[in-house]
């Protein structure tokens, strides 16, 4: 069945016989993929329900899989012949100890280690000298070596802690905390550390519960339970960023951001979410005060998962950031970002390949392609500085590109390969830089 698998993609009775026998294997999440298709093509199929209700189980979703249950149970046109399948399969979830509390804690911590090599570690512009304007002269400075782009190698550990939880009211809050440390043996300043904290409560949620966790049965959707829900709701979000590098930066974020959104789950599109609102951000440079501000700007951002594991994330934003000190050189700011992410399971590429010519682990556990381009513009009020190109203001594009190969040796430990670009102009020599790195890394979960 494995080997047919390509030419099958769109018969949900095949689908179905396939996720069943993968059960009985006990290879629930490669069962709960092709399961999550056939409901998708035939949302009615109840057989099939069931049985990927016991793939969400054996995947350890078990909040999912006991309202898939629910659900069942409470349809009317349930055939009799499963009633009591379902109902011992209920049973059984009730009686285990892991859904004890539907409604606990439930926490991750990762942790990954990351070795890399940049061109330009210490992001330093593309010059070795600067013209300055000085009492109607122009004199050219030669900057100092700690100054100029410098390639080195870098280590970095990186460790975080999510915790989440859904209430009876689907309410769901996030709370996250991550440290970030880096360190080079060549460019002993290039070391720096990293706290970032966060705290989210969201109402956006679906009626159709959802392998993936983001969608909460008991939400407040419309769904009409054959495969597709809708759901709006509020989200606030506050964060906290500490970041002190080796070179003498000490710079503080403190963000509040809130908004509404929308999510759905179609059999054409997906799970997908989409959010607007407005952010607000207190920004401090502990070692040198006067380029502090304060952000204020809006939001908008869609996401999507396709039932093949892709992936695909939006976000733009455009705001203000206001001088808290008038001698602020540029003054205030208007900037501007778009971030285009996707995530491609190698599967999906390699689409119509027979299973057998991937990697055991390729389709359970969906190794694949990272992809991350970021644009941004900023441009400064008022004259950047008197001596520096005639006080012009200030203008900044910047873009930041980056690849990755995910691989997963098991469901808890991940290597990966990637290569990352970033390039900088401004009409303001002193500000354009390049950037270009590679690295591999190993994560681990539980």
């Amino acid at each position: 069945m494995l080997a047919q698998l390509p030419l099958c993609q769109k018969d949900a009775i095949f689908l179905a016989a396939l996720g069943q026998l993968l059960n009985r294997q006990e290879r629930y999440l490669e069962a709960a993929d092709h399961l999550e298709r056939a409901l998708m093509l035939e949302p009615d199929l109840k057989d099939a329900q069931l049985s990927y209700a016991i793939a969400l189980t054996g995947s350890g979703d078990v909040v999912s899989a006991q309202a898939l249950i629910d659900n069942l149970l409470n349809d009317a046109d349930l055939p009799a012949a499963l009633r009591p399948l379902i109902a011992r399969q209920k049973a059984m979830l009730a009686s285990a100890s892991v859904v004890a509390d539907p409604y606990a804690w439930q926490k991750r911590f990762t942790l990954a280690t990351r070795l890399g090599y940049d061109s330009n570690l210490l992001g330093s512009p593309n010059l070795s000298s600067l013209a300055l304007n000085l009492f109607g002269q122009t004199i050219v400075a030669q900057l100092d070596e700690s100054y100029l782009a410098r390639a080195a190698s870098y280590a970095r550990a990186d460790a975080q802690l999510e915790f989440s939880r859904t209430g009876p009211d689907g309410a769901r809050w996030d709370a996250v905390a991550s440290l970030r440390a880096r360190t080079s043996p060549s460019i002993p300043t290039a070391g720096s550390n990293q706290v970032d904290l966060l705290l989210e409560r969201s109402t956006i949620v679906t009626s159709q519960a959802s392998t993936s966790g983001g969608a909460s049965p008991s939400g407040n959707g419309n769904g009409n339970g054959n495969g597709n829900g809708t759901g709006t709701g509020s989200y606030v979000t506050a964060t906290v960023s500490s970041l002190r590098s080796n070179a003498g930066t000490r710079f503080t974020a403190m963000g509040l951001s809130g908004g509404w959104g929308k999510a759905w789950h179609s059999a054409a599109a997906g799970t997908c979410q989409s959010r607007g609102g407005m952010e607000f951000q207190e920004r401090k440079y502990q070692d040198n005060e006067v380029l502090s501000g304060r952000y204020t700007g809006a939001s908008l951002s869609w996401s999507c998962e396709s039932t093949a594991g892709a992936q695909l994330l939006l976000n733009l934003k455009a705001g203000n950031d206001q001088a808290q000190d008038p001698s602020r050189p540029g003054g205030d700011q208007q900037q501007a970002s778009l971030r285009v992410g996707a995530y491609l399971p190698q599967t999906f590429l390699m689409f119509g390949t027979p299973p057998e010519s991937l990697s055991p682990l390729a389709g359970r556990l969906r190794n694949g392609f990272l992809l991350d381009f970021e644009h941004s513009q900023q441009q400064d009020a008022s004259g950047y500085s008197s001596i520096i190109d005639s006080g012009r203001s200030r203008k900044i594009s910047r873009s930041a590109a980056r690849v990755e190969y995910q691989y997963f040796f098991s469901k808890a430990i991940q290597a990966t390969l990637g290569a990352e670009w970033i390039g900088q102009t401004s009409n303001i020599e002193l500000f354009r830089l390049t950037s270009r790195g590679v690295y591999s890394s190993v994560r681990a979960s539980w």
